[in-house]
């Protein structure tokens, strides 16, 4: 999660020796070696960017979340502190708001904690189901918690608190921040489920590189096929039933080795799922995730070594696959352009900005800093700021969002709903 002053992840500390010491070979770290400079980019530039209120009638409580189910005119957003989720119409002028759930206390409310996540089942309009993702106070116990809903056939719709089924409750949480919290439901018609890696700093769990826990993963379940006692099942292509080399994984672990997941997507045209990984003093990453891949933590931190004195060894079960591209956290000669707290974004599919589609956009909470990122056949080939914060004006982006046509959206603390629109008089960004 964000947060307008440092979390006790990033308080005043030494800086580690994360680059200086070579110990590849002895932690497992042949496939992850630092990429220092520069890729070659070959693609097209990207176009300069701007953002402007999308719904200027409309104002909302540290927005977090924003869905809506297929075929649907109207849209939801879920407020972090309030536990409320509203409905809207589509339409940009629209004033009216509408309660859509409100979760009952007890829920902790911590900086990082709160109503995080919602997910529409790709069937909704049949069986009116719908799942959310809370930080919830178990008679002191903090745990996480994906819990299945039911809405109405009112107009406009609303949902019945008392219809609440537990889906998956996490392990209890000794701390307070690296909720993750975000939950989507993929091309396959699973739930994915990321949590961070228990909070506080540096691991302290050790949770990265331990795939038979849930902390620092992202998880995926069948909440349409329990099985085994359970309130969901398990796909049959995850790492543990049908990966040999992955046998030792918890069954719903579907990639490991993630610090703490701000927002992950998947592309509306390919079903690839993206990910924005918040780092701990250094670096933030965006990774391209993939079934039963490793993505370093707490052994790395973006490209480079994290705490190498700890001596951490890989988990077995997969090579670590390094970042698409990253961040510094303080600005440098070569990278001016830092931040300290990574939202991941969307890969761009709308119509409006044509010289945008296939880039991955993400952002900065700290900064407002918003940057795109043009992959192919396995290469980065075109990365750079879009828009002019200074010109723009700076936003503490909680969370993109695509609405219906796959334009992209920004939900900011100032409790607007933004959009990217083209900057008027410039044509492109970076190569």
């Amino acid at each position: 999660m964000h947060e307008p002053t440092h979390s006790p992840s990033r308080q005043a500390r030494p800086a580690l020796v994360a680059f200086a010491i070579a110990l590849s070979a002895a932690l497992g770290l042949a496939s992850a070696h630092a990429q220092t400079t520069k890729p070659t980019l070959t693609g097209e530039p990207l176009p300069r960017l701007t953002t402007k209120v999308a719904f200027p009638n409309l104002h909302f409580d540290r927005p977090v979340a924003f869905d809506f189910p297929a075929g649907s005119d109207r849209y939801y957003i879920a407020e972090q502190h309030t536990s409320s989720i509203w409905s809207f119409a589509s339409d940009p002028k629209t004033s009216e708001k509408d309660l859509f759930l409100k979760l009952p206390d007890p829920i902790h409310h911590g900086n990082e904690e709160g109503l995080l996540g919602l997910a529409f089942h790709p069937k909704f309009r049949e069986n009116k189901q719908f799942f959310v993702y809370y930080s919830a106070n178990d008679e002191g116990k903090r745990r996480s918690v994906v819990s299945r809903f039911r809405a109405n056939d009112a107009t406009p719709p609303a949902a019945d608190p008392k219809s609440e089924e537990r889906i998956w409750v996490s392990a209890d949480d000794p701390f307070e921040n690296h909720n993750g919290g975000t939950i989507a439901f993929g091309h396959d018609g699973y739930l994915y489920i990321t949590l961070g890696d228990g909070g506080a700093a540096d691991d302290p769990m050790s949770s990265g590189q331990n795939p038979r826990d849930w902390f620092g993963s992202i998880l995926r379940i069948d909440p349409d096929h329990p099985a085994n006692g359970k309130a969901y099942g398990i796909p049959s292509d995850n790492p543990a039933l049908a990966m040999a080399s992955h046998k030792h994984w918890a069954p719903e672990v579907y990639c490991i080795g993630l610090r703490n997941v701000w927002k992950f997507s998947f592309d509306r045209e390919t079903g690839e799922l993206w990910a924005g990984d918040v780092g701990q003093n250094l670096w933030e990453m965006v990774h391209k995730i993939s079934n039963g891949g490793n993505y370093g933590w707490s052994i790395r931190e973006g490209f480079h070594q994290f705490q190498p004195q700890r001596r951490q060894r890989a988990d077995r079960g997969s090579s670590i696959s390094p970042p698409i591209v990253e961040y510094p956290h303080a600005p440098t000669t070569d990278r001016p352009d830092s931040g300290l707290s990574i939202t991941g974004g969307y890969v761009y599919r709308g119509k409006r900005i044509p010289d945008l589609r296939g880039v991955y956009v993400y952002g900065d909470y700290d900064s407002g800093r918003i940057w795109g990122v043009r992959y192919e056949k396995g290469k980065v080939t075109a990365t750079g700021e879009l828009i002019d914060v200074k010109q723009s004006g700076k936003l503490n982006i909680a969370s993109f969002a695509e609405d219906r046509d796959g334009e992209i959206l920004i939900l900011a603390f100032d409790g607007r709903i933004h959009q990217l629109v083209r900057a008027p008089g410039v044509s492109s960004a970076s190569r």
